[in-house]
């Protein structure tokens, strides 16, 4: 080989390993930070959705409507709500949009977040939360104030079993009895007169023995006697009266709570309805313990129901349902993006010319020199430079780079536990940043290898010898051809050299025919033309 085309050679080799470095780097740029895919994977798969859901849960916790929080635990809506599912989607189909955006498949930028299932997700778990909550626990998450006769101790009685249920119910009703009885002696007392209560209280009274003034005495110091003597005869002379009396009570008591449910609506309206519904459960002396829960069941759903309603038309009033994230960025933001966005482009372009060109000089050194065994070995050394001297630098790379991110974090101000998990989900992402990039740094030295093999392998003769020794005996055979067909002509120029130098030598000498010797021609022929 000419030393011109050794020279041409060796420069195509060193562009062509140019384009071989420049492929490998923007391969794995392609199929890292340039593949919303490997974004997307790598986020969840180093739980970044744990933290932003964490974030977002403080963020969110803070911004819940008073009328909700008073309602239901207000972490737990949120943490259902605003679900690692939901920040995952949203996240996801940003990330697609802003990368279709910087690839140019799209000219705007449209970044939002859908709030529809947020608000769905809300509303739900508010009336899952009443739902599953106890009546003690309703009652006191929404500071509801229970009627007279009904405390906490009452209600979870009363929702405990049917043998509680019938047990409240019978002391409560002994409790009013009680109160009417009171209010029955207390009335008596008054309307009667000294001497008719120390009749009950002392044998042979005599009021004459008495002035006014000692008997009102003696009434003060048995007061207490002359009360329970009193309660004695009233429930031995009037207890019919009194069971009526405590029927009608419990009745107006009843009557009470339920007036108190109409007007209402919403939450405030399903509250009531639970007190009212225990009222009646202790009241109402001919309601079951079947249809006590029963009652209280529904009246708990449409709490629940109500709730969740409620939830959804304050969050309705409060957000849209969709929140514009690339007009909240600003229009400096956007425009920023200009920039990465041309360089992105360029990138995708580069990902068409590098193999074009790659594949030209491939071509031109073969057209060089007409040898597969050089261009196997431009290539694999190509190749091989390529991805090798990247590969030994990843191992620095990622140590420097995890340093450098260990020391930033670590002169952050914040939540410790909060800024630890952030710096161990970047430091996951360049790890799987920098293990991509040494796949395919591999990749490249695996095909080196192999290019170099086949070159080594072409010039031992393992491979295409068998082509070679066809293509020596085609050679040969048409070498062989060429001789045959210059033979003939080699041939003839001999014949005619030969009869040439017989008749310059013979010219004017006749041998006699007597001694055998050969006439002159010449002579013969004049011998012909006179006999003629």
């Amino acid at each position: 080989m000419s030393l011109a085309r050794k020279f041409t050679v060796f420069v195509l080799t060193v562009v062509l390993t140019s384009t071989l470095v420049t492929g490998n780097l923007l391969v794995a740029a392609h199929l890292t930070v340039l593949d919303p895919s490997f974004v997307n994977e790598a986020v969840e798969e180093e739980g970044g959705y744990e933290i932003v859901e964490d974030v977002a849960v403080q963020a969110a916790t803070s911004e819940v409507p008073p009328e909700i929080n008073e309602t239901v635990d207000t972490e737990k809506l949120v943490r259902d709500s605003v679900n690692q599912a939901y920040l995952q989607r949203q996240t996801e189909r940003n990330i697609e949009r802003l990368y279709a955006y910087l690839h140019s498949d799209t000219d705007t930028l449209n970044l939002s977040v859908d709030t529809r299932p947020l608000k769905e997700n809300a509303s739900e778990a508010v009336e899952a939360q009443v739902r599953n909550a106890t009546i003690a626990e309703l009652l006191e998450q929404t500071g509801t104030e229970l009627p007279g006769p009904v405390n906490q101790s009452t209600v979870e009685r009363l929702t405990a079993n049917e043998s509680s249920y019938e047990g409240v119910r019978s002391e409560f009703r002994q409790r009013v009895r009680e109160r009417v009885l009171d209010e029955a002696v207390a009335k008596a007392y008054n309307e009667t007169s000294n001497d008719e209560k120390l009749y009950l209280v002392i044998p042979d009274y005599d009021p004459r023995e008495y002035t006014e003034e000692e008997k009102a005495q003696m009434v003060a110091n048995n007061e207490t006697e002359i009360r329970t003597a009193l309660r004695d005869r009233i429930e031995e002379e009037r207890g019919d009266e009194i069971g009526e009396q405590v029927d009608i009570t419990l009745a107006q008591v009843n009557e009470t709570a339920t007036a108190n449910t109409t007007g209402s609506d919403g939450v405030e309206a399903a509250a009531l309805s639970i007190q009212s519904t225990f009222v009646e459960g202790l009241t109402n002396t001919n309601m079951s313990y079947d249809e006590f829960q029963s009652d209280l069941n529904a009246s708990k759903a449409q709490a629940a129901k109500a709730a969740g309603n409620q939830t959804r038309a304050t969050l309705d009033n409060q957000l849209s349902n969709q929140l514009d994230l690339t007009e909240a960025m600003g229009p400096e933001a956007t425009q920023g993006l200009e920039p990465v966005r041309t360089g992105v482009t360029w990138l995708d372009r580069m990902a068409i010319i590098l193999p074009v060109l790659a594949l030209l000089l491939i071509g031109l050194v073969y057209f060089a020199t007409r040898s597969v065994q050089t261009v196997a070995s431009s290539l694999g050394f190509g190749l091989l430079s390529a991805g090798f001297p990247i590969y030994l630098a990843l191992g620095f790379l990622r140590s420097f780079a995890e340093q450098t991110v260990n020391e930033r974090f670590a002169t952050m101000e914040g939540d410790t536990e909060m800024l630890r998990t952030a710096a161990d989900l970047l430091l996951g992402l360049l790890g799987q940043l920098f293990g991509r990039i040494g796949a395919v740094s591999l990749a490249f030295v695996a095909a080196g290898v192999l290019m170099l093999g086949a070159w080594l392998a072409l010039r031992a003769g393992a491979i295409g010898a068998e082509d070679s020794e066809d293509s020596r005996t085609a050679r040969e055979a048409a070498t062989e051809a060429a001789r045959e067909a210059e033979a003939p002509v080699e041939k003839r120029e001999s014949d005619d050299a030969v009869t040439v130098t017989a008749t310059a030598d013979d010219v004017g000498t006749v041998d006699d025919p007597a001694d055998g010797e050969t006439e002159d021609p010449l002579a013969d022929a004049s011998e012909g033309a006179d006999d003629e």
